[in-house]
């Protein structure tokens, strides 16, 4: 009964995450494409800002809510004390980066607050990598479960790859070339990583991988 019921738990957790953070992802691709059509692009360039940092909060939630269920032996313990600094710097991430939504939507600075903005956020998305696929090591267990293992590092390795692009765009986009179009940009990829290869989404995967070995 104590079995089926933390399956249950945990089953809703995986759920609420994968709809949460497929929220987030929409939201902000929706808002940037909008906003890449010409139509209020500095309103909406801000509150896509603050949308995806919302949903990396959520998405850092969702982490940590699985770490904390990985926490059955003392050496799973010590294995997730090395996720935790890719956690302080999704939550930090998230905030940082809804203050700059906020503050661009006010009209200070927009363009440079958005830029700094997508520069934080691609960071996070390259530490919360390496926390992601530790998590999910953890989660695996048995050679039954390589080809899980395998596909969870491909999908950090995405979510890495989305993160350097976000970075390299902000940073052009500080520097004053094509800004807005460029954070823009930054926002859609930020966007569609979070949504493919976010928290949520690993669990659907991870899901799909146990149920086809029953």
């Amino acid at each position: 009964m104590a079995v089926s019921q933390t399956t249950a738990t945990a089953t809703a957790v995986e759920t609420s995450g994968i709809f949460a953070e497929a929220v987030g992802g929409i939201a902000t691709i929706v808002l940037t494409i909008i906003a890449l059509s010409g139509t209020s692009t500095a309103f909406l360039l801000a509150a896509a800002t603050i949308v995806f940092g919302a949903a990396l909060l959520i998405e850092g939630t969702s982490i940590t809510t699985d770490y904390v269920g990985v926490l059955s032996s003392a050496a799973n313990a010590v294995a997730v004390q090395g996720g935790s600094g890719g956690l302080a710097a999704i939550f930090l991430a998230g905030i940082s980066g809804i203050i700059l939504g906020v503050l661009a939507l006010l009209g200070i600075n927009a363009f440079a607050m958005i830029s700094v903005a997508v520069i934080v956020y691609g960071s996070a998305l390259i530490l919360s990598s390496s926390t992601v696929l530790n998590l999910h090591s953890l989660k695996v267990s048995g050679g039954e479960d390589v080809m899980a293992a395998s596909a969870m590092s491909s999908t950090a390795g995405a979510q890495a790859l989305a993160g350097i692009a976000a970075i390299v765009l902000g940073i052009l986009a500080v520097a004053g070339t094509s800004a807005q179009t460029l954070a823009l940009v930054a926002l859609l990829v930020l966007g569609a990583a979070l949504l493919v290869t976010g928290n949520g989404a690993s669990n659907a995967l991870m899901a799909v991988f146990r149920t086809a070995r029953r």
